[in-house]
């Protein structure tokens, strides 16, 4: 009887033991890991604020605003590259899950290259927030653990192959827009290109009802005279749209060079509603000389134009422009 209620006894707690470690050892649901497993946003609309940071104190903030429908630090951003930031925010997904093997290397990649993204809603309660890690092996995928959580996964845009936090690691002036020109012609009140070496070539162009005026820039003896609507209109319309090549910023010795000369070309547009915009242009030589003789401005011989570079927004970005969009906006007296 003893020897019964014992062994009856030693298959009760066996069992229960067994049941104990096969219940607790299961994996979570798909629902209980639901959180862990979140990374994109169906709904962009709702999203009002994101932040990017990394390791080594480089962080951006970009918030709904401004021309573009978004400010990068204050300032407006670039269109395309919030294209492929919302791509990333609301379509990142889960593209594997690693072995238990391979979760250390991933954890410790993200530890110390992690790029951090937070995106908030218009309250600015935190929506969601997650690191991005290196890229897989064969970079189809990307490393990337939920902010606050212990499992890492293999994300990836599945329309997209590559590392996709490319998409998110830009810094500074690489976030801004690149349109400085947005022009109206029907709003303009006048575009003026003085060029201090071509004074018979500066000119400036005020509206004058229906029509515009063509005044020399300088006292050179040419004649004031209307120009019809059409005729304006062809060298208004460049300016419509302007992009500026890249910000060059960091490039502290070739402003303080350009500084002391006088410009290629100064452009202005004025348009109803809004400030005047200013465009002071110089002409960039092989080997980023500028070649100008400092008190007349005038070009001296030397190697082959490489680009043109201009200081613009009141003289606080020094930017690169391309000379295939550029010498088209810079027309002269003699165009009309």
């Amino acid at each position: 009887m003893n020897r019964t209620l014992i062994l009856l006894l030693s298959v009760l707690l066996l069992g229960g033991i067994a049941w104990w470690a096969t219940t607790s050892s299961k994996p979570a649901t798909a629902e209980e890991r639901a959180e862990e497993r979140r990374f994109g946003i169906a709904e962009f609309d709702e999203v009002h604020r994101i932040l990017i940071a990394d390791r080594d104190g480089h962080n951006t903030t970009l918030t709904r605003g401004g021309i573009t429908g978004w400010l990068a630090n204050g300032v407006p951003a670039n269109e395309n590259m919030m294209a492929n930031l919302q791509d990333v925010i609301t379509n990142l997904d889960i593209k594997s899950l690693p072995t238990e093997g391979a979760k250390k290397h991933m954890i410790d990649d993200i530890a110390s290259h992690g790029i951090l993204v937070q995106v908030f809603d218009k309250n600015d309660q935190k929506i969601r927030g997650y690191y991005l890690g290196g890229g897989t092996y064969d970079e189809t995928g990307t490393n990337a653990i939920v902010e606050g959580k212990e499992n890492p996964y293999v994300v990836h845009l599945p329309h997209f192959t590559g590392n996709v936090r490319m998409r998110v690691t830009h810094w500074d002036d690489e976030w801004r827009d690149k349109v400085y020109f947005r022009v109206d012609p029907e709003k303009v009140e006048y575009l003026s290109i003085e060029y201090p070496t071509q004074r018979n070539q500066s000119f400036t162009l005020t509206r004058i009802g229906t029509d515009f005026r063509l005044s020399p820039f300088y006292e050179t003896g040419q004649q004031t005279r209307t120009i019809p609507y059409g005729r304006a209109e062809g060298v208004l319309a460049r300016y419509e749209k302007y992009y500026v090549n890249r910000f060059e910023n960091k490039d502290l010795e070739t402003i303080a060079k350009a500084k002391e000369i006088l410009p290629f070309a100064t452009i202005r547009v004025k348009q109803e509603g809004q400030e005047e915009q200013i465009m002071k242009v110089y002409a960039r030589y092989a080997g980023r000389t500028f070649q100008h003789d400092l008190k007349s401005g005038e070009v001296l011989e030397g190697g082959g134009l490489e680009a043109y570079t201009a200081f613009i927004n009141n003289d606080e970005d020094w930017v690169l422009l391309n000379i295939e969009t550029i010498q088209p906006l810079m027309v002269g007296y003699s165009a009309f």
